[in-house]
C-alpha cells in the first residue's frame, strides 16, 4: 500500500468538480436576494442558505467516491483511459477504502441536512432523501441512459428547490424552470464526458444516453444543451421576470461557441479527439453561473 497524504484524500473526492454543486446554491441565493428587494412581506433565513454550501459539496464528494468505486469494480475505466479512477488504479487507495470514504461523507452530509431541516421545517425532508439517494443511484442510472437526468435533478432542480425552501420556508416552484439555465450547462459536462467515452462505456456494458443515440446525435444534443440556457435567460429578461443585468451571461457566448466547435470538429468522436471538453464545459458552467448570480445581486 502506497503512503497517503492529506492531499491524496482531498484529490480523491475530485474537488475541481464542486462548481457543479456550488453554482445552483449561488444562483438560487442570488435569485432570492433579488426577490427580497421586491417582497417585503417574506422572511428570509440566510443562515440556512449558506449552510447548504458545505452540505451539497460534502454530498457531491461522497457521490463521486461511490461512483468511482462502482466504475472500478465493473471495469468501466481501464488503466490509461482518460476518465480512469487513478487513485485506485495507482494503488494509492484500496477500492473498499474509497467506498467507505464515500459512505462516510454521505453520512456527514445527511447529518448537516438534518440540521438545516431542523432549523427550517421537516416538511422538506423528501428533498434531503432524494439528494442522498441520487448519488447512490447514479451508477445504475448512468448504465441505463438516465445519468443525464440524475445530474439535472441532483445539481439543478433539487438543490434549487431545496435552497429556496429552507431560506423562505415554502416552495418556489418557478425555480424548476429557471434552474434549467445553469442546470443544462451542468448536464453538458457529463454529456461531453460520455460522448468522449462512448466506445469505452460500450465495452464495459454501459448503455449511456450518448451510446444509445450515437456520437453524431450526441454532438447535436451538446449544441442544444449549450444553446437553451442563453435562450431561457433572454426570454426571462424580455418578460421582465429577471433583471436586465442577467444578460451579463452573454459574455460567455464565445466560450460556448468554442466548445461547440471542438465538439463538432470530428466524426466519429474518439477519446483523443475531445480529451478535455468536459473540463472546458465545467468552466463555461461555472462562469455562466457566477455571472447569473452576480446579476441578481447588482
Amino acid at each position: 500500500m502506497k503512503e497517503r497524504t492529506f492531499k491524496d484524500w482531498v484529490i480523491a473526492v475530485r474537488p475541481w468538480s464542486f462548481p457543479a454543486s456550488v453554482i445552483p446554491v449561488l444562483t438560487s441565493l442570488g435569485y432570492l436576494y433579488f426577490l427580497s428587494k421586491n417582497q417585503s412581506n417574506e422572511t428570509f433565513d440566510w443562515v440556512n442558505g449558506w449552510l447548504t454550501f458545505p452540505m451539497l459539496m460534502i454530498l457531491h464528494a461522497g457521490g463521486n467516491l461511490v461512483s468511482d468505486y462502482f466504475d472500478h469494480i465493473k471495469g468501466v475505466d481501464l488503466p490509461g483511459s482518460l476518465n480512469g479512477v487513478r487513485h485506485i488504479q495507482s494503488g494509492k487507495f484500496q477500492p473498499k477504502t474509497i467506498l467507505y470514504y464515500g459512505w462516510t461523507l454521505l453520512f456527514i452530509g445527511a447529518l448537516l441536512g438534518l440540521v438545516i431541516l431542523w432549523r427550517s421545517s421537516w416538511e422538506g425532508i423528501w428533498i434531503g432523501a432524494a439528494a442522498l439517494a441520487l448519488p447512490l443511484l447514479y451508477p445504475w442510472m448512468k448504465s441505463h441512459a438516465l445519468g443525464d437526468l440524475d445530474i439535472l435533478l441532483c445539481f439543478a432542480m433539487l438543490p434549487s428547490v431545496g435552497v429556496c425552501y429552507v431560506v423562505t420556508g415554502h416552495y418556489h416552484w418557478e425555480i424548476l424552470f429557471y434552474c434549467l439555465s445553469y442546470g443544462l450547462l451542468t448536464v453538458s459536462i457529463l454529456h461531453a464526458n460520455n460522448t468522449r467515452d462512448i466506445e469505452n462505456d460500450r465495452r464495459a456494458g454501459l448503455q449511456t444516453l450518448c451510446g444509445l443515440i450515437g456520437s453524431r446525435a450526441s454532438q447535436y444534443l451538446y449544441l442544444v444543451l449549450l444553446a437553451l440556457p442563453y435562450m431561457i435567460v433572454i426570454l426571462l429578461v424580455v418578460l421582465g421576470i429577471w433583471p436586465l443585468w442577467s444578460l451579463l451571461v452573454l459574455i460567455t457566448l464565445p466560450l460556448a461557441w468554442k466548445n461547440v466547435r471542438v465538439m463538432f470538429s470530428v466524426h466519429p468522436v474518439q477519446e483523443q479527439d475531445i480529451p478535455t471538453l468536459d473540463k472546458e464545459s465545467a468552466q463555461l458552467q461555472m462562469t455562466f453561473g457566477l455571472l447569473l448570480a452576480l446579476s441578481f445581486v447588482i
